[in-house]
């Protein structure tokens, strides 16, 4: 055999050897790519599974829950003036489980990318000031030194006249307001806090159409304000301040909200250097 054949056989030895070692390294991707598909199938089978245990859980405290509310409100039509007190701590307590379980449930649905939005057009300063009437009434009866104040004066618009109409989902806007509200609430004692909206100028700029109006709504308190070196992790989900209780759920899921309609949430601090400003960002109709 002539040394041409001989480096020929070699080769094509060589080859077959490859050859197999590619047919076997085949089979073991077409292997793993079977289990990757399994793994993906069970892990949304068990993501399934948590979604539907959740959404049964939720229900099956929600009924409880709605029913303690419903008899304490027919036994403080014929309470005891001694057991008022008792009745309405059951109630708040009631209230704090019902916020937990719909919190929980939106975590679900955020975390899953189900949290769909079901929009209308409705005017922003009427929900804002049903907002305020709802808190001026729950601080009254907490007898707290505190104002909340919706100032429409302040507030900068286009036209002063003009309702402000925005195209969004009604009920989430409103829960948005309501948490960031609440939150400017726990954190003052004593003072006010200002509700105010203005139209985002900076993107108004006629001669860049891809520029849009926003509207945006400011929450201002003159509480006891918060490290700045926390701001960027206000929205976090479970975040909470040493000081503070709660889930830490309530700015998680108004991010995820606003940030659902295209709009932007963030945090200030106040000039005056009291407290801390809390703002959101929507898309005007306009």
């Amino acid at each position: 055999m002539s040394d041409v054949e001989h480096n020929l056989v070699v080769t094509t030895d060589k080859l077959a050897e490859s050859n197999q070692k590619l047919i076997e390294m085949n089979d073991e991707l077409i292997e793993t790519n079977k289990n990757l598909i399994m793994a993906n199938e069970q892990i949304k089978d068990l993501t399934m599974n948590q979604k539907e245990f959740i959404d049964v859980a939720a229900h099956e405290l929600r009924t409880p829950t709605q029913a303690i509310l419903g008899y304490s409100d027919l036994l403080l039509l014929s309470a005891q003036q001694t057991n008022v007190g008792y009745i309405k701590l059951i109630m708040k307590n009631a209230n704090r489980i019902k916020r937990l379980i719909s919190n929980i449930l939106d975590m679900a649905r955020i975390d899953n990318l189900a949290l769909k939005l079901h929009k209308e057009l409705f005017s922003l300063p009427d929900l804002i000031s049903t907002v305020v009437y709802d808190f001026r009434n729950q601080i009254k009866i907490n007898k707290k030194n505190l104002d909340i104040i919706f100032d429409t004066v302040s507030s900068s618009f286009e036209e002063k006249n003009k309702d402000i109409l925005i195209k969004a989902d009604k009920d989430r806007i409103a829960q948005v307001l309501n948490n960031l509200v609440e939150n400017a609430v726990n954190s003052t004692d004593n003072g006010k806090i200002v509700i105010t909206i203005a139209l985002n100028q900076k993107n108004t700029d006629s001669e860049n159409p891809n520029h849009r109006k926003e509207i945006i709504v400011k929450i201002k308190d003159s509480g006891k304000g918060l490290d700045a070196n926390l701001y960027a992790r206000v929205f976090s989900k479970f975040f909470t301040t040493s000081e503070g209780s709660g889930t830490g759920l309530g700015l998680y899921i108004c991010k995820a909200i606003i940030e659902a309609h295209e709009g932007n949430i963030w945090i200030e601090s106040n000039k005056d250097k009291k407290g801390i400003s809390l703002l959101f960002s929507l898309p005007s109709s306009d």
